[in-house]
This record gives C-alpha cells, sequence and structure tokens, in this order.
C-alpha cells in the first residue's frame, strides 16, 4: 500500500520577513518610477530633435519606434530576463506551445482589442500635440493624466480615501500651474502662436485623458484575467505597430523612400545617418520606459503610474 505524502504546513511569516518584503517591494518601484520618468523625458526630448532636423512627418516614425518597443516587452522579459528559467525548467515547453499561449479568444479577445484601440488613439493624439507644442510643455501636460485616471478608476469601481484624493488635486493644481508658467515661456522664447499652442495643448489633453482611461481598462484586464500587464503590452503594441507599419507600406509604394523620408531630413539639412542613430536610442528609450510603465501598472495600479509622470518634468522642463 503505498503512503500518501502530506504536504508540511506553511511556517507563518514573521512581522521582520514582512517588513523586508514590503521594503523590497517599495524599492522596486520606486527604481520603476525613476527609469519611467527619466526615460519618459528622454522620449520627447529625441522626438524634438528628429522634428527639427525634418525626420518625423506623416509617417509617424517616432509613434512605430514607441510600439515597436511596446511589442518586445512581454517576449524580452519570458525568454531573456526573469522568467526564463522557469521555462526552460519546464520538459514540455517548446517554441510550439510558447506561441499557443498568446492566442486570445471570446471576452479577453474584445477587452484587449478595446484596450489596444483606446491607447492607439491616444498616442495618435499626443503625437500630434507633441509636435506642436514642444517637449516642455508636453512632459508637463501629459503629466496630468493623474485626474483622469483616479476619476475614471473610482467609475471602475476603486475607492480612495479623503488623503488620496487631497493628494491628486495638490498635484494635479502643481502641474497645471507649471503647464501655464511653460505655456508663457515657450511664447515669449517665440517658439510658436497662441493658436497654435491653444491646439496643440487641448490635442495632448485629450490624447492623455484617452490614455488614462486606456490604463484603466489595462490594469482592470490584467488584475481580472489570466494575462500579465507585459503580455497585455505586447498585444497591444503588436497591434498599433501592425497599423503603422501598414501605413508606411502604403506611403513608400505611393511615394517612393526618397519623398517620404530622405528629401525632408536633407531639406532641414540633417544627416540620415544621424537620423538613424538618434532612431535607435528612442527606441531604447521607448523599451526602457514600456518596461518600467508596465512593470509599475503591475505593481502600484494606474493612479500611481500617472503620478509618477510627474518626475519627468524634473528632467525636462
Amino acid at each position: 500500500m503505498q503512503r500518501q505524502r502530506t504536504k508540511p504546513e506553511e511556517e507563518p511569516t514573521s512581522p521582520k520577513a514582512t517588513a523586508k518584503t514590503n521594503r523590497s517591494r517599495h524599492v522596486h518601484v520606486a527604481l520603476c518610477a525613476l527609469a519611467y520618468a527619466a526615460s519618459g523625458a528622454l522620449q520627447p526630448t529625441l522626438v524634438d530633435w528628429l522634428r527639427s532636423n525634418g525626420a518625423t512627418g506623416v509617417a509617424m516614425l517616432p509613434m512605430l519606434a514607441n510600439t515597436l518597443a511596446v511589442a518586445c516587452v512581454a517576449p524580452l522579459r519570458e525568454l531573456l530576463l526573469s522568467e526564463k528559467r522557469s521555462y526552460i525548467d519546464r520538459q514540455q515547453w517548446s517554441w510550439v506551445s510558447y506561441i499557443k499561449s498568446w492566442r486570445l479568444k471570446g471576452k479577453l479577445l474584445r477587452r484587449v482589442a478595446f484596450v489596444a484601440f483606446l491607447d492607439f488613439l491616444a498616442n495618435v493624439l499626443v503625437m500630434i500635440g507633441l509636435l506642436f507644442v514642444g517637449a516642455g510643455v508636453y512632459a508637463v501636460l501629459f503629466s496630468s493624466g493623474v485626474a483622469f485616471a483616479a476619476l475614471f478608476s473610482t467609475v471602475n469601481g476603486k475607492r480612495y480615501s479623503l488623503r488620496q484624493w487631497c493628494g491628486v488635486a495638490l498635484a494635479t493644481l502643481g502641474m497645471a500651474l507649471n503647464g501655464l508658467a511653460s505655456v508663457e515661456d515657450a511664447l515669449d522664447a517665440g517658439h510658436g502662436a497662441l493658436g497654435r499652442f491653444e491646439l496643440g495643448a487641448g490635442v495632448i489633453l485629450g490624447g492623455t485623458a484617452l490614455h488614462s482611461l486606456s490604463l484603466v481598462c489595462a490594469e482592470s484586464v490584467s488584475a481580472g484575467e489570466e494575462l500579465t500587464s507585459f503580455r497585455l503590452a505586447t498585444y497591444v503594441g503588436g497591434v498599433e505597430a501592425s497599423v503603422l507599419l501598414a501605413h508606411n507600406v502604403v506611403l513608400l509604394l505611393a511615394r517612393g523612400a526618397d519623398k517620404l523620408y530622405l528629401r525632408h531630413i536633407l531639406k532641414h539639412q540633417g544627416d540620415p545617418t544621424t537620423v538613424f542613430i538618434v532612431y535607435v536610442a528612442l527606441w531604447f528609450a521607448d523599451l526602457c520606459h514600456a518596461l518600467a510603465h508596465y512593470a509599475l501598472l503591475a505593481g502600484a495600479g494606474a493612479v500611481a503610474l500617472t503620478l509618477s509622470r510627474g518626475g519627468q518634468m524634473l528632467f525636462v522642463v
């Protein structure tokens, strides 16, 4: 008769071990927030340089670089970083089973598609607004997403204390005052007409609201379904990158590479090789930003994620 093995009872966690775990988690969130703010500040700065050298336009290459980076998040994390050992240790693991694990269907497919649609529309709006107002004003206005995220999270069923609402209100007020000062400084410097700035600022605020809504929906999807925030990132980035790649293929067939890319760069006295190197740097900054973005979304939530955008102003403004 085979003897049944009984699992040993798990020992209760000591307060010291709990405090150490919480401290490690807080350090991890703080490092992710720092990486998120630094890379988020670098992104519009590089886009500003590309714009001044004629390397942006209807091809929407900065947004394509961003979506390609987001699409790489889950495979990079699962196959090259922390989870690689767990995949290798499974004897039944294979590339076929790994690819099959990415299949979506039913309600989950519809929810991921909705998040991808919101995120794509938000990215289009904020990218257009960035081309109107520049990196400094963009960083300040995009940081206002904390108010939108808090409101949408409340509608989604989350509840915040009075102290948390006061923190959101103070952060929003500070960013709004800083935004007004940034707009006045930019206008005094002669970077554009008031109507151009109003249009750009309005487009960025609209995109920021949609982006905050997509974050709340993404948090809900990754929390309620068997889907990590990193895989959700790859789904969303893959859909958006596919749309932008198709867009570029159509433009290439209609205009050719010379008219679509090189002519604008040479017209602004830019160097195509330098532009390519800056685009590689932009893709890497986008990748770091995306990894920190979805790590924060999983570990701290949508409101804390949008609140960490305020740190971008320390690097840009």
